[in-house]
């Protein structure tokens, strides 16, 4: 069987730590990334964010070698995994 990529950007596997808002909400959370590609992002969140959401990141990397990246989203996703862990896939409109 041939199989091909249907993403125009591959993802990239990570294990990093994300300080997340929500711009309907004030406070900031943390979560943890595991996956990330030129146009979007998916991480755990221990609540639910409803898609269309816009929501500013910031991941910090576990090398020092990697700068922090900032960016604006918007939630594609969101799928309850187990209790109070949430996975969120979104898009990524604006690097900061």
């Amino acid at each position: 069987m041939d199989f091909s990529e249907k993403r125009d950007f591959q993802r990239m596997a990570m294990d990093c730590s994300l300080q997340f808002k929500v711009s309907e909400s004030a406070q900031s959370q943390t979560g943890k990334v595991l996956n990330l590609s030129a146009k979007g992002v998916l991480f755990i969140s221990s609540e639910a964010i409803a898609p269309g959401s816009h929501v500013e990141i910031r991941l910090t990397p576990v090398s020092d070698i990697t700068p922090p990246m900032s960016a604006n989203t918007v939630v594609a996703r969101c799928e309850k995994q187990a209790d109070d862990e949430y996975q969120v896939a979104a898009e990524i409109v604006q690097i900061l």
